[in-house]
């Protein structure tokens, strides 16, 4: 069994766009992280950070499923 970096590593192989779905991923990450230290949000932002969550969620969802291809096709390939 493959293990998530290795998954990873895979992916970043065989599928081109998948380094810049990690990037967007720690970006969205790293924004999400610095509002929620924050003590007070405007409503504006709380709506703001409940986009940028669910953008983030669409993203990891986007990579599992680049990451089970990419397994699937590596157990095809043996």
């Amino acid at each position: 069994m493959l293990r998530d970096e290795n998954l990873k590593a895979l992916a970043r192989e065989k599928f081109h766009h998948f380094k810049t779905l990690e990037k967007k991923h720690q970006e969205l990450d790293d924004i999400i992280d610095k509002m929620e230290k924050r003590a007070v949000l405007s409503p504006k932002e709380e709506l703001e950070l409940e986009r940028l969550k669910k953008e983030r969620l669409r993203l990891r969802d986007e990579m599992m499923l680049l990451m089970k291809k990419a397994k699937e096709e590596a157990e095809n390939e043996k």
